[in-house]
């Protein structure tokens, strides 16, 4: 099913740059603040190619995209990027501290390979969340300006004997990385590490590729990317496999991984009618188990993660809250359409949406695409200041999905709810790219 290959990837020279100055995160999380950021840090970080800035007097020749190119170009005729001599397998280790318990330190490997680009319908490389043109558009740009997957997407495969990371610390032993960064945390001066081995023994690379090639690989995050690629590739025409087009960097975590971790992303809510305010505690009575605490032992509740109980605590003004548990699965059954599997609707963020956003507070689904009363923030304490500002009535906090519930979803070919998951740490830019010429 998966087919994957080595490659010879092109990555900085750490002789010639410092590397923790250098890489960035994915062009899709940088914000204007930290594109500017990453731009002071110093004139070879990856940030000029995965999100070029865009400039007064740009046109259809001189742009974002041929800025992108060109830094590519120079980087590799000037020696601060080089391109490996052999094809290889790349593993990725990144050591973080847990967003939500600093004192946490986790390690999680990826390793970056070249997949083979299947359309979704073969049921190899699975989606589960959905797209828009307008981002797929701009990467389609930047791939056709620079004839490069210029960072990696991530994707999720099944191993529960941990097979592929055994095989991959028994081949590199006791070797230094090929390539490293390391950043402060919160607790220690070294606790985020980005770490790059390069693997090129020929019996490992068979093996690893015989391991993925009856398995599939879930999209965890990069959709956009993935799907550009499928777009460059018909521009191309379909190579049978023989083509650099044929293929996309990705980097690839097992669901076993202890390092996996899922975010979730709360909902702030505002404008919401007086009445319906007033009558929010009876509304949410018919569907949950509605208990009134303070803001701090709701927040504390809601982490108490359970397999058996749908949870979510809704933070209101003045420190007050409600601890929300469900009735009974029945009552999101009864509420949502039946053309979605049952892991679909059993997600938190679909029961939120059924039972308290739509039903109680009369925002549909409809209404959710484009309404400026519903924002999102994956920082808790965001969402409490917003509501103790007044700038939103209430908060809606989640409980962490599971990589299980990505898993579940995706093989019974459904999508997750928009702002369902949020993997982290994201795969950073710049430690390894892969040239399609």
């Amino acid at each position: 099913m998966a087919q994957i290959a080595p490659f010879a990837g092109i990555h900085y020279a750490p002789a010639r740059v410092p590397i923790a100055a250098v890489i960035a995160p994915p062009y899709d999380v940088i914000s204007p603040a930290q594109q500017d950021a990453l731009y002071a840090r110093h004139p070879q970080n990856i940030v000029r190619l995965i999100l070029n800035k865009e400039e007064p007097g740009d046109d259809a020749r001189h742009n974002r995209y041929t800025r992108a190119a060109a830094f590519l170009r120079d980087g590799l005729a000037h020696g601060a990027l080089v391109q490996d001599d052999a094809p290889a397998l790349y593993e990725y280790v990144q050591q973080f501290e847990h967003p939500l318990e600093p004192e946490r330190l986790l390690v999680r490997r990826a390793l970056f390979v070249a997949l083979r680009l299947e359309p979704y319908e073969n049921g190899v490389v699975l989606p589960h969340e959905e797209t828009h043109p307008k981002a797929k558009a701009d990467r389609l740009e930047l791939m056709r300006a620079t004839r490069a997957n210029p960072e990696p997407i991530f994707g999720l495969y099944e191993d529960p004997a941990q097979t592929v990371a055994n095989r991959l610390e028994a081949a590199r032993g006791a070797s230094d990385p090929m390539l490293m960064a390391i950043f402060p945390g919160q607790r220690t001066p070294d606790a985020e590490q980005h770490l790059l081995y390069r693997h090129t023994d020929s019996r490992l690379l068979a093996d690893i590729a015989a391991f993925f090639a009856p398995r599939r690989v879930w999209i965890a995050d990069g959709h956009h990317r993935y799907e550009t690629a499928l777009n460059y590739q018909r521009e191309q025409g379909d190579g049978g496999g023989q083509k650099p087009s044929d293929y996309l960097l990705i980097g690839l975590s097992a669901f076993e991984d202890p390092g996996l971790v899922v975010l979730p992303t709360h909902r702030l809510v505002k404008n919401l009618p007086a009445a319906r305010l007033e009558q929010l505690a009876l509304q949410l009575d018919r569907y949950f188990h509605v208990q009134t605490m303070p803001t701090t032992a709701a927040r504390a509740w809601i982490k108490r993660q359970t397999s058996e109980e749908k949870r979510f605590a809704l933070l209101l003004p003045q420190g007050k809250a409600y601890a929300l548990t469900l009735r009974d699965l029945g009552l999101a059954d009864a509420a949502l359409d039946n053309a979605h599997c049952a892991a679909w609707r059993h997600l938190d963020v679909t029961i939120l949406q059924a039972l308290v956003l739509d039903r109680t507070l009369g925002i549909s689904w409809a209404a959710l695409a484009h309404t400026p009363d519903v924002a999102y923030t994956r920082d808790e304490e965001e969402a409490v200041q917003k509501v103790q500002s007044g700038e939103y009535q209430l908060a809606c906090l989640l409980q962490n999905p599971t990589v299980t519930e990505v898993r579940d979803v995706a093989a019974a070919g459904d999508k997750m709810p928009q702002k369902s998951t949020f993997f982290y740490p994201k795969l950073w830019s710049g430690l390894i790219l892969r040239s399609l010429e």
